[in-house]
């Protein structure tokens, strides 16, 4: 295939699953080198020997460079996917040194998301990559059923994305990011994707982070060459330029395009991908993200670490509580405080009727006695007391004083007849409920940003001096990191349950 006139190493996988597993083959890869003659080096087959190292149980896949098998390392027993170049490569030197490359970066740079090799050479007349063998299958499989889940799409790319950033940190540029060199696997019911082949990966020239790198010669460069798979190549190396980071940000940005649509994104030199990616289904702050990774150069993310950054914070703000709902919690605070400053205002208006209303009436000798009429249904069932006998006028005039067994109404101050009259009114949040409500608030705003992207349910319960549980279990990993961290800066006072 020819881009401009210039032909294009497209990746050509073919997946040849063996068995009842699905596993993942590599697409095309360049290399030769030195040793015996073509003649003499026939093809290898199945249950054949390399070196008498590595026993061949089967092939999983082949290009038109190199074919991959499982392979039994007979010293430790050990089952490997072992890469081997072709015989008919082994005349250029260029091709043979990309191959050496491409094992030296594997074996050199690890990350869970990358897929690493542990040995690599010339063995049994043949130049053989020894990797890891991964259970699963490609993207490229996966889409043939469709479209796949933004939620889904969105843990991928992530994935994706980590990996990359590993090579980013060591000036390497991957260069061929396309869904035949994304493998997903499956480990403990959790799916993960890693990146692989890096059979077209470049360091980038003038960057310090590759001195720690022990990669030989570098391979020359073929001006007329445009390596990568077609519609996942940036458009500034379509025009000619080697590309650098950026060129894989628009890959990742062509691979979230066709997760999201089951079709590959149109040819920067035919359309906009800016505007065809802008009427993707997705929310708002991951479309602007995804957009971003599509744009021309200048104004792109400039590495996989920034873009993963704003991935994290698009995912913030879709779980974060919207503004209604913060203006509704932050109205009913206001609304709760007026009516408390109201009632201060207006509590003498409320007092005086009331303290008018508990005055004894004036008695007068047109008015019954005020005892009569206060005698409630307990003092009216008291026995009657006993007649009094006649006494001296005198004293009658002047009686003495008697202790009274009637109670005497009760004199209530302004703060208690408040308190009664208000006895039935909703009870205004003290300060401290309203700080405790804040300050829970604050802290599941926090926890949630540790929340791993999907739609799976958390629940966090903290006990102040105790060890965290994370649904029933104890806080470890990142989750947990994350968790821990978030308390030890919003330290709980008292035992909280928060679902997320």
């Amino acid at each position: 295939m020819r881009i401009n006139g210039a032909p294009i190493a497209a990746s050509r996988c073919i997946l040849a699953p063996q068995g009842s597993a699905s596993r993942w083959s590599s697409k095309h890869v360049h290399g030769t080198g030195s040793g015996l003659p073509t003649a003499h080096r026939p093809r290898l087959h199945r249950r054949d020997s390399l070196g008498g190292r590595y026993r061949l149980d089967y092939r999983i896949g082949y290009g038109a460079a190199a074919s991959i098998y499982a392979a039994t390392c007979k010293n430790t027993g050990a089952i490997f996917a072992l890469k081997v170049l072709h015989p008919d490569h082994d005349d250029d030197a260029v091709e043979v040194q990309r191959f050496k490359q491409e094992g030296l970066l594997a074996a050199q740079i690890r990350h869970p998301n990358l897929i690493p090799a542990y040995d690599a050479g010339w063995l049994g007349g043949r130049h053989f990559i020894a990797m890891e063998l991964v259970e699963g299958q490609t993207l490229a499989n996966v889409l043939k059923g469709g479209p796949i889940p933004w939620e889904r799409c969105v843990s991928i790319v992530c994935d994706v994305l980590a990996g990359l950033a590993a090579l980013h940190e060591r000036a390497v540029a991957h260069r061929d990011i396309s869904p035949n060199n994304c493998i997903l696997e499956h480990i403990g019911g959790c799916e993960r994707a890693r990146l692989s082949d890096l059979g077209y990966a470049r360091v980038v020239e003038g960057m310090s982070e590759a001195e720690g790198l022990k990669l030989g010669v570098p391979p020359e460069s073929v001006p007329t060459m445009i390596f990568g798979t077609p519609y996942f190549i940036a458009p500034e190396r379509l025009r000619g330029s080697p590309g650098d980071f950026r060129a894989d940000i628009y890959s990742v940005g062509a691979l979230w395009y066709t997760m999201l649509t089951g079709e590959a994104l149109p040819d920067p030199r035919d359309s906009d991908p800016v505007a065809v990616a802008q009427r993707l289904d997705l929310p708002p702050t991951l479309r602007a993200v995804l957009l971003g990774a599509v744009e021309i150069r200048m104004r792109r993310h400039h590495s996989a670490a920034s873009m993963a950054d704003a991935i994290r914070k698009a995912l913030e703000d879709i779980r974060a509580p919207s503004n209604d709902s913060i203006d509704k919690m932050l109205s009913d605070l206001h609304d709760r405080r007026r009516r408390a400053r109201r009632l201060k205002v207006f509590a003498p208006l409320f007092v005086v009727p009331v303290w008018l209303a508990i005055q004894p009436e004036p008695t007068s000798p047109a008015c019954p006695d005020p005892k009569a009429l206060l005698a409630s249904p307990v003092v009216a069932a008291r026995p009657e007391p006993p007649v009094a006998t006649p006494v001296d006028p005198e004293l009658a005039t002047h009686p003495e004083p008697t202790p009274s067994t009637t109670p005497t109404p009760e004199w209530k101050s302004d703060a208690q007849v408040l308190v009664d009259m208000h006895a039935d009114e909703p009870r205004t949040a003290s300060r401290r409920e309203v700080a405790t409500s804040v300050r829970v608030f604050n802290l599941r705003r926090a926890l949630a940003k540790c929340k791993p992207p999907g739609p799976m349910s958390i629940e966090i319960a903290i006990v102040p001096g105790e060890k965290t549980q994370i649904d029933g279990e104890p806080a470890e990993g990142e989750l947990g990191r994350c968790v821990e961290g978030v308390l030890a800066s919003h330290p709980p006072k008292r035992a909280e349950t928060i679902k997320l």
